[in-house]
């Protein structure tokens, strides 16, 4: 059979919007799961424009719940040409009767151990309508990707592009807001180091990514992975938690191996709701010292925060701004909270009468758009201290301010491309989204 498997494309964004990419892990994973003897095409529409005129058999697309539009769009398309679709991801995975509206099958859960019997059952025409793993992955002897499937050249245009490689999956801590827990497991399990090595060797690229929800939970794993990395000679960004600042040792040999940046979910500075987070609640250090370990190491940190939390007030949003100037963040990444379906957080709202619209993923509304009735703050409160944060944490001023901190991951080029292209294509996602109006801005609901 001839195979695509497609990765949709943000609706907002055109392939050149955005100057900072990542090459994904999921597709390439599931190209080396497939049996011998068929043709296969990958298509990251971050980096290209799919051509639909292809002459394929089965499309496999991976579908996010804000992109579900495009990737519905997408099985549409081909399934009117007489192609079979398949629909994998955390959105089929929670809403599995929606997706197979536009899909032949769906794929619940993780992929790959079900992965050749569907490639069977498509070929022989007895595709089943959903594809449930009956047990979760175990991330032993796991093939190394089919990188080579991507186009050459396709990351020209960029900041040098990261690969995208994993060395754990699961996350045990069950945030309500997250549904993480539900799709890859609340069970941590983690690569075997010598695998995960094997496969940085093979790869030519200099520039990697951890794409794992919760890089280093296991202390012993990441410090036997990290001091393995130092003759590599990689550099590398990832995402992981606060807890991190918590391990001098781990954090000296993160920097060793090469590591640059990290993505870290701070979610909040206000104490009521620190405690309602776990992955923040058991913290043993504040979020200042936390910063100040990290940057002594020399990593810049794109700090996340989310506004709308119920325990929230009005005075979070200088309390966030603060945070950042003071500590010398490199780059932030602010967020209104989002009811995603499949989190405890959507069951809760839609229980309590709180949200403005169930299906708000099929609404085709901007990022950030206030989609429930706050509790610890009015709408307005929340919207213009939202929108006034960005003003301040996006100024030019701001942004060449905290470049100055130069940190030692700045004076490099890589470093330099990846503050500026994060900065300067955050403040334009900012402004472009504060310009449209809140569709529910004079909305109030009784709760």
């Amino acid at each position: 059979m001839k195979i695509k498997l497609i990765a949709p494309r943000d609706q907002g964004e055109d392939v050149l919007s955005s100057p900072f990419k990542l090459q994904r892990v999921n597709l390439p994973l599931l190209a080396a799961l497939t049996p011998p003897g068929h043709s296969l095409t990958i298509v990251d529409e971050a980096f290209a424009a799919d051509d639909m005129d292809q002459d394929v058999d089965l499309v496999a697309i991976t579908v996010l719940t804000e992109l579900a539009i495009r990737a519905y769009q997408i099985g549409d398309s081909y399934r009117r040409k007489g192609v079979k679709v398949v629909m994998g991801g955390i959105h089929p995975t929670v809403l599995p009767e929606e997706a197979l509206e536009h899909a032949d099958a769906v794929v619940r859960g993780e992929a790959e151990g079900i992965w050749p019997q569907l490639i069977a059952d498509a070929e022989s025409g007895q595709l089943r309508r959903i594809y449930k793993a009956e047990k979760a992955t175990e991330l032993e002897g796991l093939p190394i990707p089919r990188r080579d499937l991507f186009p050459r050249g396709q990351a020209q245009a960029y900041i040098p592009v990261p690969i995208g490689i994993e060395t754990s999956r699961g996350c045990p801590f069950d945030c309500e807001f997250c549904c993480i827990g539900q799709t890859l497991g609340q069970r941590y399990r983690v690569r075997p180091v010598h695998e995960v090595i094997a496969e940085i060797e093979s790869i030519d690229s200099p520039h990697l990514f951890f794409v794992d929800d919760a890089l280093g939970l296991d202390r012993n794993a990441a410090k036997k992975l990290f001091t393995e990395m130092i003759p590599l000679r990689k550099r590398w960004l990832a995402q992981g938690t606060v807890s991190l600042a918590e391990d001098p040792e781990l954090l000296g040999l993160m920097n060793r191996a090469g590591c640059m940046g990290l993505l870290i979910g701070f979610e909040s500075v206000q104490k009521d709701t620190q405690d309602e987070v776990h992955k923040i609640k058991a913290l043993k250090i504040d979020f200042f010292e936390a910063m100040r370990r990290f940057h002594g190491e020399g990593f810049g940190i794109l700090g996340c925060f989310v506004f709308g939390f119920d325990f929230e007030d009005k005075h979070v949003f200088d309390q966030t701004r603060d945070f950042i100037l003071k500590s010398s963040m490199d780059c932030a990444q602010l967020r209104i909270l989002t009811p995603y379906p499949g989190t405890r957080l959507y069951s809760r709202l839609t229980n309590e009468g709180r949200l403005f619209v169930n299906d708000w993923w099929l609404r085709g509304y901007p990022p950030d758009t206030l989609l429930f009735q706050p509790k610890g703050m009015t709408v307005d409160e929340l919207i213009s201290g939202f929108a006034r944060l960005n003003r301040q944490a996006y100024s030019y001023g701001a942004i060449t301010k905290r470049f100055f901190g130069m940190t030692p991951w700045k004076r490099t080029l890589f470093g330099c491309q990846v503050y500026a292209g994060l900065n300067l294509s955050t403040r334009s996602r900012y402004f472009k989204s504060l310009a449209n109006t809140q569709p529910f801005a004079g909305a109030s609901l009784s709760t």
